[in-house]
């Protein structure tokens, strides 16, 4: 499974009376290997966060309490969206600028990557990512 352009996927829910489980197996349920996997909660003023992106790295972004604004754009689209359920999330490609905002108070977004963080492999210039140019 892969998916070169940044988008919603939706992940299986298993419901029943004792209520909900999302699970997920890399190369199965995700569209790559999981490397990585990290989470950002806390962001109790609702401070944007990422404003990066990364040239190798695919990322799913997967909001598991609370709710969260993720802008993504890349050479040839934009997609907004909210994050706001466990069984939702956004695949994000290489060469993808992501920001990050408007985090409630009980947020918790999960990141699982498919590569080690190396932070020599970050871009920070939307100016540098293909097609973007700089913003105004």
């Amino acid at each position: 499974m892969t998916h070169s352009r940044p988008g919603p996927l939706e992940l299986t829910r298993h419901s029943d009376d004792r209520g909900h489980l999302v699970a997920v197996t890399g190369g199965l349920d995700v569209p790559f290997e999981v490397r990585r996997v990290f989470w950002i909660f806390g962001n109790d003023r609702g401070l944007p966060r990422a404003a990066h992106a990364h040239p190798e790295t695919t990322e799913l972004l997967v909001c598991v309490a609370g709710s969260c604004r993720v802008g993504l754009e890349w050479d040839g689209g934009r997609l907004d969206a909210v994050l706001d359920r466990p069984d939702a999330s956004l695949v994000v490609p290489p060469m993808t600028w992501v920001d990050l905002s408007d985090f409630t108070a009980d947020c918790v977004l999960l990141v699982l990557a498919d590569t080690p963080y190396d932070p020599g492999a970050v871009i920070t210039d939307r100016s540098a990512v293909v097609g973007l140019g700089a913003r105004p």
